[in-house]
């Protein structure tokens, strides 16, 4: 079996051969996550994003020759650094933590779903997992926990949103939000209640209404962190 191609980022930026580039792969990503944050990520071919930048296609090629490398690109772009200084308050820090990281998926719909499929360690994804590793280590926990922490951390977050867009993608495709989907759903569930055989179901119906899914994220984070704090509260104070 040959070896494996070189990932993207130890391949030289600008191509060795051929005239000059006219244009980098920052730009390119750019311009391709302005597209599939508009129209999903699929219509953010090279022809489409070559068009966009007055270019050729075959031209960008020689830039990242396949769509993975064009994904790559877009997911490190996507996931920009940003700074975060450690407060060594473990809630705190995570709670930061937790919603920045909600707030990119949202910006960027395809993300939260690519990033599901591959592992990825473009520079500006690595050094935002050794900012979130040092701010966990501010907070006491081992290089070991804080993996763990970490972890768990950035797979809810992603799950919570994809469940999120896709409530929306439904409420779209629909024309019902949660609420005029609760009314059309309410005959049938009243008439499954009233068999005395989903008690359980009857009292959280009578107890609840559906959040909004900022609430219910925030309603998560609560129970994450507070089941977080209890596990690791004996490191936290040696810390």
């Amino acid at each position: 079996m040959p070896d494996p191609k070189p990932i993207v980022w130890m391949r030289p930026e600008k191509p060795t051969r051929g005239p000059a580039p006219s244009h980098s792969r920052g730009e390119i990503a750019r311009t391709a996550i302005t597209i599939a944050d508009a129209e999903g990520l699929e219509a953010a071919s090279m022809r489409t994003i070559a068009r966009k930048l007055g270019a050729g296609a075959m031209t960008l090629y020689r830039y990242l020759p396949t769509k993975e490398d064009l994904w790559a690109v877009m997911i490190d772009e996507a996931t920009a650094f940003e700074p975060q200084e450690p407060t060594g308050d473990l809630r705190t820090d995570l709670s930061t933590l937790a919603r920045r990281r909600r707030k990119v998926f949202l910006r960027h719909p395809w993300l939260a779903p690519l990033l599901a499929t591959r592992p990825i360690i473009g520079p500006n994804f690595l050094r935002s997992m050794e900012r979130d590793l040092a701010v966990l280590g501010a907070c006491g926990l081992t290089i070991e926990d804080s993996t763990d922490v970490m972890n768990l951390i950035y797979s809810w977050v992603s799950g919570a949103v994809q469940a999120e867009l896709t409530d929306r993608a439904n409420s779209e495709q629909s024309g019902l939000d949660r609420h005029g989907w609760r009314m059309r759903m309410k005959p049938y569930l009243v008439s499954l209640l009233a068999t005395g055989d989903f008690p359980y179901l009857a009292k959280m119906t009578e107890a609840t209404e559906i959040a909004e899914a900022g609430e219910q994220f925030e309603t998560g984070l609560v129970i994450i962190l507070s089941g977080i704090e209890a596990r690791y509260s004996s490191a936290i104070d040696k810390g």
